[in-house]
């Protein structure tokens, strides 16, 4: 008999859909003929260290229920074992599900469910890591990053409603652009910048498709950064980075690489696949490993 699949369930995700729906995801699983041990996370951190054991010990297959911030724990758990040949799963009840737009998997709990059930093919894609750190989707510092602070206090809002007033609870608070240094592969831009990103996906926020020619699997980061903007130019040019079409506006500059190095004058507010790194980060180290992680498509 095949071994079963462990299912890590973050009640917490999407500002309670992990605790309406989780249960219900794990059943159609189950119904879908898959044998699986789940384990529902107690607390922030907790699914890193369980799934860093079941990557360890040699466990095939891993599903993650909840949002990006489930996701990128599982994921960094099982990327700190090298070689692991876990494969990861992924059914969406987060806020912004980011990764899954890019990854091109169903953004419906229930079809995630029913083609995870289908069967799995593994997919390599890329993972990066930051002052250390592992990501699955992205990196923002500057005004990006404040969004995320301004959008972690509102999680109880339905995905959309709450970026945009994360969005709007950053502008109230200002719009910063320390000079910055950049560094990455066969280039460099010394500027003041509103944000800077580096991304493996091509969406951020839930809402914005910061880097549209970001790819998962293709070996490149998407370096994204901006000039030192006013609330206004911020709210003029939001719609374009909505659909992705601001790869003309001069204020806009863009570059790919597999390594970026970030010096800000002062610190800022600095995220991975939505969750902050810290609120006073003047320096960060940024490097891509391509096919590090299996994802079950």
């Amino acid at each position: 008999m095949r071994e079963a699949v462990v299912v890590f369930v973050n009640p917490a995700a999407g500002g309670g859909r992990g605790r309406r729906h989780g249960a219900r995801a794990v059943a159609l699983l189950e119904a879908g003929g898959l044998r699986v041990e789940t384990v529902i996370s107690a607390g922030p951190g907790q699914l890193e260290e369980l799934a860093f054991r079941e990557a360890e010990r040699g466990r095939e297959r891993i599903i993650a229920i909840g949002g990006d911030g489930t996701l990128s724990e599982v994921a960094r758990g099982v990327l700190a074992v090298p070689g692991a040949p876990t494969i990861l799963g992924v059914v969406p009840l987060g806020t912004g599900n980011d990764f899954i737009k890019s990854a091109g998997l169903p953004r419906a709990w229930r079809a995630a469910c029913m083609r995870l059930a289908a069967g799995c093919t593994p997919r390599a894609i890329d993972a990066g890591q930051v002052n250390g750190h592992w990501f699955v989707n992205g990196v923002g510092f500057g005004f990006d990053a404040a969004i995320t602070r301004a959008m972690l206090r509102r999680r109880w809002l339905p995905g959309p409603l709450a970026y945009g007033a994360g969005l709007l609870d950053a502008l109230r608070n200002g719009v910063a652009a320390p000079a910055c240094s950049l560094r990455w592969d066969g280039g460099e831009d010394r500027r003041p910048m509103t944000l800077v990103a580096a991304c493996n996906g091509q969406y951020v926020g839930g809402l914005f498709r910061l880097a549209p020619r970001g790819m998962l699997d293709d070996g490149q980061l998407d370096l994204v950064w901006a000039d030192a903007l006013s609330a206004m130019q911020v709210l003029r040019h939001a719609p374009s980075v909505v659909r992705g079409t601001h790869e003309h506006l001069s204020v806009a500059h863009f570059a790919r690489s597999r390594r970026l190095e970030i010096d800000s004058a002062f610190g800022m507010p600095a995220q991975a696949d939505g969750e902050l790194l810290g609120e006073d980060v003047s320096h960060l180290s940024i490097e891509l490993a391509a096919g590090a992680l299996r994802l079950w498509t």
